[in-house]
């Protein structure tokens, strides 16, 4: 689990499979030692995220820290991405809906 910055309507948290967190480590590892992204992006992923244990039921607890900073309190929404999903703050995941909105038909062109 990621805080994941997302422009302006605020973070959320980005909730990845450990073969989707393994090729993003891959990724950044192949990047050149020499670029100055490698290392913020390292280190930003190392310090906002964190493996989060399954119970057996196949539940998990939002670590308090990573909800406060997405501005989750008593609420969610969870939103899937196909390979991986997000958890947004409701107030924050109706400005993400009014964005998507305007760039969804262009967006859908591309898949024709």
């Amino acid at each position: 689990m990621i805080v994941w910055p997302k422009g302006k309507e605020g973070p959320c948290l980005r909730v990845l499979p450990p073969d989707q967190l393994e090729k993003l480590l891959q990724t950044l590892n192949e990047m050149p030692n020499n670029d100055p992204n490698k290392t913020v992006l390292k280190r930003f992923i190392g310090s906002k995220s964190a493996r989060v244990p399954l119970d057996k039921a196949g539940r998990f607890c939002l670590p308090e820290e990573m909800a406060r900073e997405a501005g989750i309190t008593d609420q969610a929404v969870l939103v899937g991405l196909l390979d991986r999903f997000e958890i947004w703050s409701p107030e924050r995941y109706k400005n993400v809906e009014a964005s998507d909105s305007v760039m969804t038909q262009k967006a859908l062109e591309l898949m024709e």
